[in-house]
This record gives structure tokens, C-alpha cells and sequence, in this order.
């Protein structure tokens, strides 16, 4: 099994312009908060690639599977379960919202990802001296986010990128290693 805290802290920055609960401009960031409110109870397979912006460094590539309210993570090419359950992680992401000091969103365009017709959406949230600023495409109809990207800055110096897509079809919870 995975470390709670590296799971939360994973979890959380990949989902953080999708679980925007608790708002300082809650009107703006509705639909957000309501794909990430769908996602939560809908199966999914999620491919995301982290990179920390060190000179010379390698982008990190992982996938995460939700299905029946567990998560599943690919690290380095094996599947772990993870000790978070979908209830924890969202209650681990209202914390988030709930003490960020600056949270809002934007409606930008109308795009296609995949062929599937979206709306993109910026994001901007700071919370205890983590900035993150982003972008996210929610499917038109299905209300469920396509893809996001997101810029994480810790404030120290550290900065990192995160893109991801999210695949609604054929989930299914993969084989765990031991």
C-alpha cells in the first residue's frame, strides 16, 4: 500500500481545479466544483505527467484508477492501492478549499478534447503559501473534467507542472502488487 500522505498530497494537487469546494468566489467556480463532484462518484482512469522543473530533469509519468470508491496508483510502473478512500480524499480536499485564502475561476472558451465538445476554465487558488494556477476542460453534457493542467508554485522555489486527462470508459480496478 501507498503512504497516506504522499497519496493525499498527490491526490490532492492533481484534483485541486477539480474539488473546489468551500470558495471565496464560489459562483464562478461552480462548475468545477460540480464535475469534481461527479468525478468523485464516477469511474475513472487518469494519466498524469508531473514535472518539477529541475534542469535536466525527467517528467514523471503515473496513472490513477477510481473505481468503487478506491484509488488506485501506477508509481514507477506498479499498482498500489491506496489507504485513501474516496470519502477521506474528499474531506482532505474541502480542508484545502477551506483554507485557502484566495480561490477563483473563469470561463475562457469553448474547446474540444478527443473530439468531445468542453469548456475551459482557469483556475486560481493560494493556499498556505502554495499558489496554483491552472486550466481545466469539462465535457459539455457529461459535466465530467477532460483534462488539466496546473502550475504549482510552493513558494520556495519550487515549481511544478502537472497535466492530466481523465478516460470515463472500460474502468476497471487494476491488478495491486503486493
Amino acid at each position: 500500500m501507498l503512504d497516506h500522505r504522499y497519496v493525499a498530497g498527490f491526490v490532492a494537487l492533481v484534483l485541486a481545479p477539480l474539488v473546489v469546494h468551500a470558495q471565496k468566489d464560489v459562483a464562478s467556480c461552480k462548475p468545477l466544483l460540480d464535475a469534481g463532484a461527479k468525478q468523485a462518484t464516477t469511474p475513472f482512469h487518469g494519466y498524469v505527467t508531473t514535472s518539477a522543473g529541475v534542469p535536466g530533469g525527467k517528467p514523471r509519468q503515473d496513472e490513477m484508477v477510481s473505481v468503487g470508491g478506491m484509488h488506485y496508483f501506477q508509481i514507477q510502473g506498479k499498482w498500489m492501492g491506496s489507504k485513501v478512500d474516496a470519502a477521506a480524499l474528499a474531506k482532505q480536499g474541502e480542508e484545502n478549499m477551506r483554507t485557502a485564502t484566495v480561490i477563483s475561476c473563469r470561463r475562457v472558451r469553448d474547446e474540444a478534447v478527443g473530439g468531445v465538445s468542453a469548456v475551459v476554465y482557469s483556475t486560481h487558488m493560494v493556499n498556505q503559501g502554495v499558489t496554483s494556477d491552472g486550466m481545466t476542460w469539462i465535457a459539455q453534457g457529461a459535466g465530467l473534467t477532460l483534462r488539466s493542467e496546473s502550475d504549482i508554485d510552493t513558494g520556495d522555489g519550487a515549481k511544478t507542472h502537472i497535466s492530466s486527462r481523465y478516460e470515463y470508459t472500460n474502468v476497471h480496478a487494476p491488478a495491486v502488487a503486493e
